[in-house]
């Protein structure tokens, strides 16, 4: 291990030392003699172990070692021996992602680190309209190294006010195939498979997924009605993530499943808003509620995603799986879906679904 300080500016004030890495935080350090100084000047350098460097500083190693440990607790270290293993072009190609990414680099796990697991994951994408059609553009800029593409429609004229993979030389042609297309074009060195076929059954999901086994699915498939139940069941069965988003009228929605970890989809209680799976119940507030559902889907419902809506929570999804394939957070909506209220000034807000001992997919665990 060779620690290397991040791009931290520091100054004196005093016997003291003020450190900035992010301007959300600063730090400040007791430092009398100077020692934390002259560390952070050979921390900045890089190239030393942690005995080089208490060699360096005439100190004992534990107490250099308890400095190292604790400056990477700040995370404001990379190891260097896990930096520069990336080629010229790579580096230029991430310069941006990598330059996110050492916000959370450690000791244990580098920038590019980070990268080499986007770089070697594979995301299965079902549908390529409204919601991964904005999806896509971002896996393929964080250089997610392999995507399976699945839809079965062709490019239509209404696909054009959220669908921007789409040119209008494509009207008539098939969705995935333009999209498997855009992405070779975007960045040549992503594997990308078209599967031209809708989802029919639980069966064939779950074939879909045991064949092509992905890291990450992010679902956009709104029917046939049951097809998130179907995901779901698919997924925990198998331990992969996956991440779903929507909008009914006004409202968007992005959640998770974390196979093993959150409550899965099953463990939800009937939706009211789709009154199809609800028995009249005995509670007044909730037989309301689901006459009033039942009255709403009585009618056929546009598609309400213009591009903004589209664009926000395709991001909002592709951050989702961006937790999930580089670990450099912990998933945000998993079993905690995160709701958009559009005629709310796009206010947010998370309700945790609870774990159910008895579900047929996970059992509560």
């Amino acid at each position: 291990m060779r620690p290397r300080l991040k791009n931290v500016a520091w100054e004196r004030v005093g016997d003291e030392l003020r450190l900035v890495y992010d301007l959300r935080d600063q730090l400040i350090l007791a430092d009398p003699d100077g020692h934390v100084e002259k560390l952070l000047a050979l921390l900045h350098e890089g190239g030393r172990t942690v005995t080089q460097l208490a060699d360096k500083l005439s100190l004992p190693v534990q107490d250099v070692l308890g400095a190292v440990e604790a400056f990477d607790a700040e995370r404001l270290l990379e190891d260097g021996e896990r930096l520069g293993g990336l080629g010229a072009a790579e580096a230029e190609r991430y310069f941006s992602n990598l330059a996110f990414f050492e916000s959370f680099g450690t000791l244990e796990r580098s920038r590019e680190d980070l990268q080499r697991r986007l770089r070697e994951s594979h995301v299965l994408v079902l549908g390529t309209g409204g919601l991964n059609s904005n999806t896509i553009p971002h896996l393929s800029g964080l250089g997610v190294g392999r995507m399976t593409l699945v839809d079965r429609d062709t490019v239509d004229v209404r696909n054009f006010a959220r669908q921007y993979l789409y040119r209008w030389e494509d009207l008539g042609a098939r969705k995935v195939e333009r999209a498997a297309a855009w992405v070779r074009s975007f960045d040549p060195a992503i594997e990308v498979q078209a599967i031209d076929t809708g989802i029919e059954s639980a069966e064939q999901l779950a074939e879909l997924i045991d064949r092509t086994r992905p890291d990450v699915v992010a679902s956009g498939i709104d029917q046939p009605k049951e097809i998130d139940l179907w995901v779901n069941a698919a997924c925990v069965r198998q331990g992969v993530p996956f991440v779903r988003g929507g909008i009914t009228v006004t409202k968007g929605i992005v959640w998770s499943v974390a196979p093993g970890v959150s409550a899965c989809r099953g463990c939800v209680p009937a939706d009211p808003t789709k009154p199809e799976g609800h028995a009249d119940p005995d509670e007044p507030a909730l037989s309301a509620e689901i006459a009033a559902a039942r009255l709403f889907f009585s009618r056929p419902q546009p598609n309400r995603g213009i591009g903004p809506v589209a664009g926000l929570l395709g991001a909002l999804g592709a951050f989702e799986v961006l937790r999930y394939l580089t670990g450099f957070e912990p998933p945000a909506y998993a079993g905690r879906p995160l709701t958009i209220d559009f005629a709310g000034a796009c206010a947010t807000s998370q309700v945790e679904w609870s774990r159910n001992p008895e579900c047929v997919n996970c059992g509560g665990s």
